[in-house]
């Protein structure tokens, strides 16, 4: 029996279903927030095994490519790709908000965006007739009003509201058609509104870092910094080192970069600082460096100053820094382990309003 394999973790539920000529066979939907990649491809496995087929068995792959959770709308979509392109099989790619429509009826189709915004799309009869977009949720509410011919799906609990419960495996087994097939499988992308992210149009919380963030810290930590920490010493940072403060920046639940400093008496280091590549230039780094002088400004001895150490070679850094009003005092010699110099930074804040 030749099967399509129907994947999606643009939200917080994990989504596998298997189907066979567009009629769902099994599937299995829970909500997983932040372990979609730990439970996925278990799950491809388990379902496969539990009505007897084998990876031999998939004949098509069909996807929810976003707008969504910024980790979770790819988690999906780089499976579906993996199998696609191991299986030469053909990959079909949906809307995470198209597959939210009840059916053919009209459908106004909306997630949780964050931010006092929502992911907005309309669809009817098979056809996009208000593309994907970012709305305010006051506009989205509005909308509903002014559109009452429109059936509001999702689960809209975060609008006060009760949406439609969608049938999400049926409506990526009804997806496996010429409009939605992915031409070029390895090479598909996420849509997450991308151009909004780009724009700097996204809430960003700094928080007190939880050990739940480790994992995407060290991720972050060990793309951005030569010689990081380990695992081991980035959990001591957080919870044995009595002068440490630890903060995540966090996107739409997506750990982005984070600040580990130190204040011991009238003065603070930085030990790190690092954000994601793509959101770096974003501003993130200000929102981190912000909450650590917040912090610094709150003991009850005043933080006269702020130390740190940067590579010589990372001029970016030492922009971001001198921008920041921090003075280069001096450049000590072999500072790292690799040999490399490290130039000595001072920012004076006693002074700061």
């Amino acid at each position: 029996m030749k099967i399509a394999l129907l994947l999606d973790s643009s939200e917080k539920n994990l989504t596998v279903g298997i189907s066979s000529e567009g009629k769902v066979i099994d599937y299995v939907s829970y909500e997983s927030w932040q372990r979609q990649s730990e439970l996925m491809v278990k799950e491809v496995d388990t379902i496969l095994k539990k009505n007897g087929c084998t990876r031999d068995d998939i004949a098509f792959v069909s996807c929810a490519k976003g707008p969504g959770s910024y980790t979770g709308v790819r988690i999906a979509l780089t499976i579906a790709k993996t199998v696609a392109f191991a299986l030469n099989v053909p990959l079909y790619l949906s809307s995470s908000l198209e597959v939210l429509k009840k059916g053919d009826e009209p459908s106004l189709c909306l997630s949780n965006a964050r931010g006092k915004r929502s992911y907005f799309g309309v669809y009817s009869n098979g056809e996009c007739l208000v593309p994907d977009c970012i709305k305010d949720n006051s506009e989205v509410l509005a909308y509903i009003d002014e559109h009452p011919e429109l059936t509001p799906c999702g689960d809209l609990g975060y609008l006060g509201l009760e949406g439609y419960r969608s049938d999400i495996v049926t409506n990526l087994a009804e997806a496996i058609d010429e409009g939605h097939v992915c031409e070029n499988a390895l090479g598909a992308k996420p849509i997450y509104l991308k151009d909004d992210y780009d724009q700097g149009k996204f809430k960003t919380i700094v928080r007190r870092t939880i050990p739940s963030d480790l994992s995407s810290i060290m991720a972050i930590e060990n793309a951005s910094i030569k010689n990081p920490y380990s695992e081991q010493q980035m959990l001591y940072e957080l919870t044995e080192n009595p002068v440490a403060y630890l903060y995540s920046a966090v996107v739409d639940s997506e750990v982005v970069g984070f600040i580990d400093f130190m204040i011991t008496f009238n003065s603070a280091t930085i030990t790190q600082i690092a954000v994601k590549e793509e959101f770096r230039s974003k501003g993130i780094g200000n929102l981190l460096l912000g909450q650590m002088l917040k912090d610094c400004r709150a003991q009850a001895e005043p933080v006269e100053y702020i130390t740190l150490e940067v590579r010589q070679s990372n001029v970016r850094a030492q922009k971001f820094y001198k921008k920041h009003k921090f003075e280069q005092i001096v450049v000590k010699k072999s500072y790292y382990d690799d040999g490399e110099d490290a130039i000595y930074m001072v920012r004076s804040i006693i002074s700061d309003v």
